[in-house]
């Protein structure tokens, strides 16, 4: 079974979507990351080409994963792999299907360069891909929602209980929607009281909302790449100190951040390139004012040449993501515009890369 899920980009609303009831707007890029799972005699053997572990062999206990040698040294290379394929087969088994043995192989489509990671969202497409093979291999139909759920569950897991899991929805669902997050407290709450990951799954999700959005006529893209990967978690835990310090401020910046993005939606589904475009720069500057409100290292100077530039030749710029490093964003409703842009960007040292938005989400290869 070889299926793939691609990357993301965050258009607007960034940081804000951390909070319930706030709005997202994210696309899908095809930049995918691929995972087959197939027949094996034995136990399970993983294999992440990406970061040269070949064969591990482990076995699973009904719960976790237990390795045949030890993993201290690569343990979180792993991590993200290693809680998609337990919540995988705990939902398998949960479901009463037979568990098989199999042999799971991953790899990335530059996802990656020179070993640092571009911003794409590789390991949230990456347990996409993981959850929907593993489903497939033991013969269950998922729906996009299921592998969705789980995913999203592995993900906010091995990351250490942060994150909106936006990304997760980008590798499950594909084009560009909009997105708000679930109820973590919830999603703990109801782990933690052990209920079986079926019923889970199958629950409505408090706050949870994806709406798919119809494509735009005119609107181009372009992505760069700063040089330079960001520690999106670490940057959320200092943002945590922010919102805990100074609450009015953070909720107001936050507030504010939706309520652009919010805009954005309006326009878009108007098909107003002009107030789109002004919604593309006005998340900007909010973003700029929360970097030096917070202190977190959101839009760095690279990102910031990215967006000056971007604005110079009459289109729109900004970070995508966390900030920090990573890629950021070129957008017009010209593909001229665009074009400059990318020219401007090279002549300046930014990485541009070759990226289109994809609207496929999860696929079967």
């Amino acid at each position: 079974m070889h299926y793939s899920a691609p990357g993301k980009l965050f258009l607007l609303g960034e940081w804000a979507i951390l909070e319930m009831g706030n709005t997202g707007v994210v696309a899908a890029v095809n930049k995918r990351v691929h995972s087959m799972v197939s027949d094996n005699s034995n136990g399970i053997s993983i294999t992440l080409e990406d970061f040269e572990i070949k064969d591990l062999k482990c076995e699973f206990d009904g719960q976790k994963l237990r390795f045949n040698s030890d993993i201290t040294v690569i343990a979180d290379k792993l991590k993200f792999i290693k809680e998609s394929i337990e919540a995988a087969l705990r939902f398998v088994n949960e479901k009463g299907l037979q568990q098989k043995p199999f042999m799971i192989k991953t790899w990335n489509e530059e996802l990656q360069i020179d070993g640092k990671k571009v911003g794409f969202g590789s390991s949230a497409a990456a347990t996409v891909a993981v959850v929907a093979s593993v489903l497939a291999y033991h013969d269950y139909p998922a729906e996009k929602e299921e592998v969705y759920k789980l995913a999203t569950i592995a993900h906010y897991f091995a990351q250490g209980k942060v994150g909106s899991a936006f990304d997760v929805a980008a590798s499950t669902y594909g084009g560009i929607f909009v997105y708000k997050r679930f109820d973590p407290q919830w999603l703990q709450q109801k782990v933690d009281a052990g209920i079986g990951l079926p019923d889970i799954v199958d629950d409505k999700w408090p706050g949870l909302y994806v709406e798919q959005l119809e494509q735009f006529p005119d609107f181009h893209l372009a992505v760069a790449w700063t040089g330079d990967s960001a520690s999106t978690a670490e940057a959320i835990k200092k943002m945590q100190a922010f919102k805990e310090s100074q609450r009015t401020e953070y909720d107001r910046l936050m507030s504010s951040i939706s309520k652009i993005a919010e805009e954005f939606v309006k326009a878009w589904k108007m098909l107003d390139s002009e107030k789109a475009w002004r919604c593309i720069k006005q998340n900007k500057e909010l973003l700029r004012e929360l970097t030096e409100k917070s202190g977190v290292n959101i839009e760095n100077a690279q990102l910031k040449l990215l967006a000056e530039l971007a604005e110079e030749y009459g289109g729109a710029g900004k970070l995508s993501g966390a900030g920090g490093g990573d890629c950021g964003i070129g957008v017009g409703f010209d593909y001229y515009v665009v074009e400059g842009i990318k020219e401007k960007w090279k002549e300046n040292g930014l990485h541009v890369l070759d990226v289109k938005l994809d609207s496929d989400g999860i696929r079967k290869e």
